[in-house]
């Protein structure tokens, strides 16, 4: 499992997908450690630099699909502009997501591409309570 002062995160061993399992103490922590989990999948995030920022306002009808759409909007930055992002800023206000996220276009001469994700799945999502705050477990089809 991957450590980060705000949480964590490990990868999935699934059939012909990939996928993460985050636990933090907050909601903008697990929706930062999950973005930042989708980034260690694409590539390793200490080989980023957070030099160009991109602003994202979201709102759905519940958790999961908050969580969805964040990493969904992140996929969509990679396969649009090349986007790879290693910092990340969440608030989020009842359903209703902002972010901040740092990070610089894609270059094979400096990123290494460990995965490439095709799609963000509702296969055996998962967002919930824990005794340590939040978890949430998020399956990719790659």
């Amino acid at each position: 499992m991957a450590e980060h002062p705000r949480g964590s995160f490990e990868f999935i061993d699934h059939t012909a997908d990939a996928g993460i399992r985050v636990e933090a103490p907050t909601l903008e922590d697990l929706f930062e450690i999950a973005g930042l989990a989708f980034s260690e999948l694409v590539t390793s995030v200490d080989s980023v630099d957070c030099k160009v920022e991109r602003r994202f306002e979201l709102q759905e009808d519940d958790l999961e699909t908050l969580l969805v759409s964040w990493l969904q909007e992140l996929l969509y930055l990679l396969d649009t502009e090349d986007l790879v992002f290693g910092r990340f800023q969440v608030k989020i206000d009842d359903l209703s997501l902002a972010a901040t996220a740092w990070g610089e276009p894609f270059d094979p001469n400096i990123h290494t591409m460990k995965t490439e994700i095709k799609a963000v799945t509702y296969h055996q999502l998962q967002v919930a309570r824990s005794e340590q705050g939040w978890r949430a477990q998020v399956i990719f089809d790659i």
